[in-house]
């Protein structure tokens, strides 16, 4: 049943998208990834070597107060911390309708120090704001985020029906269900933090059938190799599985092709284009519901296919990650011009939303690409619900231009 309503929620996205997407769309040859990478010059040059991204994702994991150093999380939290933690992750949501999922946190048991268990994604798995079920809309507030197979969680808590454990992931924290997870001693789990052979996701989604079922992983996702194994036409990966109660590894043959690649991308600009277009035309997914990309995990998967893992949301993206510029009371003219100097792939930020720049286009008109939700058009909020190339010079909610509500501008490094 669950199925049937996400099969037709994607229905109706996308015939509400193919009546209203040509309004802000660009359709035309600047809506292809060629196209801006010739005008790219010096685009296939190394911008942060590995070394340096270590050190940008070690700054933000100690600046993101929902990033983690999963390699040294602790193997005890004080209750104190725990209930904090748990009271975070619910910041954000008005409380009044969701007694049963507040109640299902099981807060009131929590005391003295609490141990730490070890967990691996066997799917890709939904972290919840609260310990309840996606409800099927398209808008779900409880929904944080989803993460890919084979992530490493440090599992602090579980609900009171047992269904959900309260979670920190690299870059979140939140409620995953328990059939989502399997469970491994610290020193397993330890090889999935950083594996030493792996490849990369670098395609907008992959599937790979594991034991009869077919597992999803997005863009950026990482996939450890099995030790001391090599074949000439496929990659033999290790893949996280249970048997039901016990936790298992199973090598699974993917092929070599252009999906994957053997460790992370080059940190390029050009590769900024050609990742961010492997995503045009997918359908808006909030906090990764219907097996998608919203506007701020859009440009994550994008930065962690390269091994920059910026944080999830896109408030704390601007705020961690290095600065290009603050807009603040420039005019338009001087917006643009801050936009036309600013590196592609450079993250644009205004309130609720982020954009990635490809470039300038002939005319001087900066032009970006990202998961559009919606824009307003005579006052009226039309929805777009796709990743799409657009400008800047569309109308939002506060009744002007988006490149007049711009906060600020932010890279993978100063600029």
């Amino acid at each position: 049943m669950k199925l049937v309503v996400q099969i037709l929620l994607i229905v109706v996205v996308l015939l509400m998208s193919e009546k209203t997407f040509a309004a802000i769309e660009i359709v035309d040859e600047r809506a292809t990834a060629d196209y801006w990478t010739r005008r790219n010059l010096n685009g296939d040059e190394i911008i942060l070597s590995a070394q340096e991204i270590s050190r940008l994702n070690a700054q933000i994991r100690r600046s993101d107060p929902y990033a983690a150093d999963l390699a040294n999380f602790p193997q005890k939290i004080s209750a104190a911390m725990l209930k904090d933690r748990i009271a975070k992750a619910t910041n954000d949501v008005g409380i009044d309708d969701l007694q049963v999922g507040m109640e299902n946190r099981n807060v009131d048991a929590i005391s003295g120090d609490v141990k730490i268990f070890y967990a691996v994604t066997l799917e890709r798995a939904d972290v919840r704001i609260l310990p309840v079920s996606w409800s099927g809309d398209l808008y779900d507030p409880l929904q944080g985020t989803a993460i890919d197979p084979a992530e490493p969680v440090a599992v602090m808590w579980e609900s009171t029906d047992g269904k959900f454990v309260f979670a920190q992931s690299r870059n979140y924290f939140g409620w995953i269900a328990k059939d989502k997870l399997g469970f491994t001693t610290r020193e397993i789990w330890q090889t999935y933090i950083k594996p030493k052979n792996f490849i990369v996701v670098t395609a907008n989604k992959k599937t790979v059938e594991v034991d009869g079922k077919n597992i999803l992983f997005q863009m950026g996702a990482v996939i450890p190799l099995a030790k001391n194994v090599d074949d000439k036409n496929f990659w033999l990966a290790k893949i996280p599985t249970s048997d039901g109660k016990n936790f298992c590894e199973v090598t699974v043959k993917i092929p070599k092709d252009d999906t994957v690649h053997k460790n992370f991308l080059p940190c390029t600009t050009n590769n900024f284009i050609r990742q961010s277009f492997k995503f045009l035309g997918d359908v808006y997914g909030w906090g990764g519901l219907m097996e998608s990309v919203d506007c701020s995990a859009f440009t994550s998967d994008i930065y962690r296919s390269m091994g920059i893992e910026i944080p999830r949301d896109a408030d704390r993206q601007e705020k961690f990650l290095p600065k290009v510029a603050t807009l603040n009371s420039q005019s338009y003219d001087e917006r643009l011009n801050i936009l036309r100097r600013s590196p592609t792939g450079a993250l644009l930020h205004k309130k609720g939303h982020v954009l990635l720049l490809l470039g300038s286009d002939d005319s001087g008109t900066p032009i970006a690409i990202h998961a559009a939700s919606s824009y307003y058009l005579d006052d009226k909020k039309i929805y777009v619900r796709r990743i799409l190339v657009s400008a800047l010079d569309y109308p939002n909610d506060y009744g002007v231009y988006t490149v007049e509500n711009l906060t600020g501008v932010t890279f993978a490094k100063n600029f």
